[in-house]
């Protein structure tokens, strides 16, 4: 609540004339066969991969209510394990990518080095650690019993952010979390190879609000990392583009239902 998601979405509605409600799970004990907290919500917007988040997200969509990003995507990208698996096996260029034992970082090919160590849970570019050889491998101590570990690529200390808010796409070019600036965004003009690696990711996740952190390298785009619902950190008018985009999905529901409605007459 302290990011500029989902605050300013929030703000934005408040400003639409709409009445957005915030569901915290820290906030409140849920019995679970009573379901009346979630009556007269026209939809949910999912912000957070939390237990509690998660487990209230499951919670609408078996009770029928319309959520952005529903919980199977958001599950997809959670584990940083089975998202590099999924990017891998769909053939999306992505760095080389080992899982495994911390004290077997050593095996990693020689070539393959330096390594980006990643929590498998991880969030927000927090955890993230560098090891140059095989020789820093061992000496590496890590508070998990698994981690995954990603060849680091070459690059100029800086993200290719990719956005996306159903359809539409912005790509954005940012400081790296293992090189801080206080350098802002700055937007970057969608190319035709962004625009194929953002529909990609968008189908493999079925997410509709998302993010693709890639590094630009000689051979073009490598794809390191996919979020559910970013911060969308240097999209002009971020907020008021997801509210069009929710006003959007809520009009369309509307004519579903009408629809459906006039069938079964």
């Amino acid at each position: 609540m302290y990011q500029s998601q989902p605050t300013g979405l929030i703000h934005a509605l408040v400003r639409r004339g709409h009445q957005p409600k915030v569901i915290d799970p820290q906030t409140t004990l849920y019995r679970l066969d009573d379901d009346q907290w979630l009556q007269n919500l026209d939809l949910v917007v999912a912000r957070g991969r939390s237990l509690g988040v998660l487990g209230l997200l499951a919670w609408l969509e078996k009770q029928g209510v319309p959520t952005f990003n529903r919980h199977a995507g958001v599950m997809a990208v959670h584990n940083k394990v089975n998202m590099s698996m999924a990017l891998a096996t769909a053939n999306i260029p992505t760095p080389p990518t080992f899982f495994g034992a911390p004290e077997k970082l050593r095996q990693a090919p020689v070539s393959f080095f330096p390594l980006i160590l990643k929590p498998i849970f991880g969030d927000n570019g927090r955890g993230l650690y560098l090891v140059e050889d095989a020789k820093a491998a061992a000496q590496v101590s890590w508070p998990e019993p698994f981690l995954l570990a990603q060849h680091y690529l070459p690059n100029d200390g800086y993200d290719v952010k990719l956005y996306g808010i159903g359809d539409r796409a912005w790509a954005v070019r940012k400081p790296s979390p293992l090189h801080p600036s206080t350098e802002p965004p700055e937007p970057l003009t969608l190319t035709r190879e962004m625009c194929d690696i953002f529909v990609r990711c968008r189908q493999l996740f079925g997410l509709d609000l998302f993010g693709v952190d890639c590094i630009q390298g000689d051979d073009g785009l490598s794809v390191i990392e996919v979020n559910e619902f970013p911060t969308y950190s240097g999209v002009p008018d971020a907020s008021d583009h997801l509210v069009d985009w929710l006003e959007q999905q809520a009009a369309q529901m509307q004519r579903e239902r009408s629809i459906a409605q006039e069938v079964n007459q």
